[in-house]
């Protein structure tokens, strides 16, 4: 999806797996959580539930392709990880796709017809995020690379994926802000559709994760590429720019675990 390479079998297997490793546990997780799978309450439709694991799935996919470059720079023992963020963003993509397919076409209790409207901010930056994966997918041929000019499609690569998780945030977070506020405040009682609401919603632990990437790559093109992301910078051989990078990777990381950990137990105990 952004790497300029010919497209790998072996690749395609391995982003899937991890695609469908991320679905199964992101499935069983909302299987504890909410008391069912495919066999949902009167109240909520039938896919409601595989259509999250699917989305977070793919979020998770596209924020790691996102990623891989930062690793890839500062940690040497992953450098064989850029072979695969070209498959990682694809499978990624289809994933989100199909979500957005199952939510307008197959979810009708809690995404009636009337609801996706272009008035609604979440529902227009959802939109033009699957446009934007769409194009991203087609110009992700090499006859479409040829057509275009490698620099001028590197530049639609970079920007393309910038802007699905600009687009990824704005939808997620307007939809989700006020109920996981509410949760975070009080988790409420089991209801019909919500068996255990003590334990944190997908979304957050989905959006934690997206979001920390984001401020890893902004951190990086202000402070280590000092160009806001306009173009890349060469930094292998420069050990004092690696290190400032690192340092910060490292240290945010480690931010993003203890958020985690004040997440998941702010209720369970």
């Amino acid at each position: 999806m952004d790497m300029h390479k010919p497209s790998s079998l072996r690749d395609y297997v391995i982003a899937l797996l991890i695609a469908t490793a991320l679905t199964v546990f992101m499935g069983f997780y909302l299987f504890i959580r909410r008391g069912y799978f495919f066999d949902a309450p009167p109240t909520a439709d039938m896919l409601y539930v595989p259509n999250k694991a699917i989305v977070g799935a793919g979020t998770v996919l596209l924020a790691f392709a996102f990623l891989i470059g930062p690793i890839v720079r500062y940690f040497d023992r992953f450098d064989k990880w850029l072979g695969y963020r070209k498959e990682i963003g694809i499978v990624g993509g289809f994933l989100v796709f199909f979500h957005a397919i199952i939510s307008y076409f197959l979810l009708p209790l809690k995404f009636p017809q009337a609801y996706l409207t272009f008035d609604s901010l979440q529902f227009s930056a959802g939109l033009i995020g699957i446009f934007l994966l769409i194009f991203l997918f087609i110009i992700s041929f090499k006859k479409a690379i040829d057509l275009i000019g490698a620099s001028r499609w590197w530049f639609l690569q970079r920007w393309g994926l910038r802007l699905v998780i600009l687009f990824t945030l704005i939808h997620v977070y307007s939809m989700k802000w006020s109920g996981w506020m509410k949760w975070l405040k009080q988790s409420g009682a089991p209801t019909v559709e919500l068996a255990n609401p003590q334990m944190a919603g997908l979304g957050i632990l989905v959006m934690l994760f997206v979001t920390w990437v984001v401020i890893v790559r902004l951190y990086e093109s202000i402070f280590i590429f000092k160009n806001f992301g306009l173009a890349t910078k060469e930094i292998s051989l420069d050990m004092a720019l690696k290190a400032h990078g690192r340092r910060f990777f490292i240290g945010s990381f480690w931010f993003l675990v203890v958020l985690y950990a004040f997440v998941i137990t702010r209720w369970i105990w």
